[in-house]
């Protein structure tokens, strides 16, 4: 089938399928035939290079992806070694996410339906200075800012309630369109107008902030297209999907249908773009040719590239200063349940330093515990870096255990990842900061010579694994245009 921008717009399942290449438990580790001109380099192995690895050798080209970890995935990262695969990146997609469902098929991997497991954890339970408060006591609670008729609101639901109940975005899928450019504002100032005091602001959002490290950090614009796709992705049904026996199985999986070589420990960091063609090179100074090269890798990893000639305008721009949000994610394992000794829920939304505690439902029963996922994010994750994973694991075992009493002994840490510590990440997904979705959404993706860009920070039209996804389909047609 021939790639066409009709099928961009139709989503990856116009696109066809292809055979599971079966035998090989991982990505091939190959060696390339020296000196040879491909058609086109990817870099980086994540579900968005992956695809557009693919796409690309659906239509003819000769394709080589480098991927500077040891492993493939990106952002999808499971641990296969602790009870119930707990997910430290991507966690599920929803039931509309028609490329992400479209890629697992291809791919042959298996995607279930886990939110009857979500619906078993019952919510949160609130903790603020270390003491547990139900939704009637936070109503009345002098610790309580928010305005009168948002008093029974929790904490971590409020924001998300006024951006969707208030947005001024007419229609979410034209947020990059430059007649939207005054909505390009703070959520502070967004906040604010909705009556919202600085200490409510602080409280609700920054706290545990999905954009940045604080509300002056995030464009109210952003969080507006985001409620935007959240509800059209609520049509398609209340399901959401993951990968049977963990998602990093997809982009394993996803990697076996490449023909071409996919290189591991390849840090590229230059490119050099000439008329007859571009050259990667390598941190351990091997180099590579191509007639394109597409860099599927984040903002915060990109800008440490030499790329000659250099990027320049909204490009230069976007690469150097676009954020990337700071998320640390913990896993601790339970000895017993004693969560049923003092009757709270074991998942816990709190302002201290334990962060927001997930209870993980994934074991044989939808009721069953197998760990506890904890997430710390702006300031919060930041700390917890600055700690050090052994301390910072001892931290948050000890405040579980000094808000709940029952918990002493019971809690075992197990696992800490910094998506900002890590240096091929440099966060966990982009953020526009107030202003920058005008200045530079619409166009920092366009193609600098033979170098494109895609992942899910270039998307427009969709977020997680279907942005990602998206941006590849963009892309491939750049580079068949």
């Amino acid at each position: 089938m021939i790639l066409t921008r009709r099928s961009f717009t139709l989503g990856a399942a116009a696109l066809g399928t292809a055979t599971v290449l079966d035998g090989a438990t991982g990505p091939r580790r190959t060696k390339p035939v020296g000196g040879a001109m491909l058609d086109t380099i990817v870099l980086g192995a994540g579900i968005a290079g992956l695809n557009t690895a693919w796409l690309l050798e659906q239509q003819g080209q000769t394709v080589m992806v480098l991927e500077a970890r040891q492993r493939v995935g990106g952002r999808v990262f499971t641990l296969l070694d602790q009870p119930g695969l707990p997910e430290m990146g991507f966690n599920s997609m929803a039931a509309g996410y028609g490329r992400g469902i479209d890629a697992a098929k291809r791919a042959g991997v298996e995607l279930y339906d886990v939110s009857p497991r979500y619906r078993a954890a019952g919510g949160m339970a609130l903790f603020l200075g270390g003491q547990p408060l139900t939704r009637e006591q936070w109503a009345v609670s002098p610790l309580n800012p928010f305005p009168d008729a948002l008093k029974t609101v929790m904490p971590w639901e409020i924001v998300n309630k006024l951006v969707g109940a208030r947005t001024p975005l007419a229609d979410w899928t034209e947020w990059t369109d430059p007649k939207n450019a005054a909505l390009d504002i703070s959520l502070r100032d967004f906040l604010k107008a909705q009556g919202l005091p600085d200490p409510a602001i602080r409280l609700a959002y920054d706290t545990s902030p999905y954009y940045g490290t604080s509300a002056f950090d995030a464009s109210a614009l952003m969080l507006e297209y985001n409620d935007g796709f959240v509800k059209a992705q609520a049509l398609a049904g209340p399901g959401s999907l993951a990968v049977r026996g963990g998602n990093s199985k997809l982009p394993v999986a996803m990697a076996k249908l490449l023909k071409g070589d996919l290189l591991m420990d390849k840090e590229a960091v230059a490119i050099d773009s000439a008329a007859d063609g571009a050259t990667v090179t390598c941190a351990d100074g091997s180099s590579f040719r191509a007639k394109r090269i597409v860099c599927a890798l984040p903002f915060s990893v990109a800008r440490r590239l030499k790329f000659t000639p250099g990027l320049a305008g909204v490009q230069a721009q976007a690469v150097a200063t676009l954020g990337v949000q700071p998320l640390s994610v913990a896993f601790l394992t339970v000895k017993t349940n004693y969560w049923e000794q003092d009757k709270l829920n074991p998942s816990m939304w709190t302002d201290g330093p334990a962060g927001t505690v997930l209870a993980q439902h994934f074991g044989p029963t939808d009721t069953e515990v197998t760990g506890l996922l904890l997430q710390a994010r702006g300031n919060l994750a930041r700390y917890w870096d600055r700690l050090g994973k052994s301390a910072a694991l001892d931290l948050i075992a000890r405040t579980i255990e000094t808000y709940r009493p029952a918990a002493k002994g019971q809690i075992v840490p197990a696992a800490l990842h910094s998506w900002e510590n890590e240096v091929f990440s440099g966060g966990a997904w982009a953020v526009f900061a107030p202003g920058q979705v005008a200045a530079l959404a619409s166009t920092m993706s366009a193609p600098a010579g033979r170098v494109h860009f895609c992942g899910e920070h270039t998307a427009v039209g969709a977020r997680g694994i279907e942005g990602a996804l998206e941006s590849s389909e963009r892309v491939a047609i750049e580079i068949l245009s």
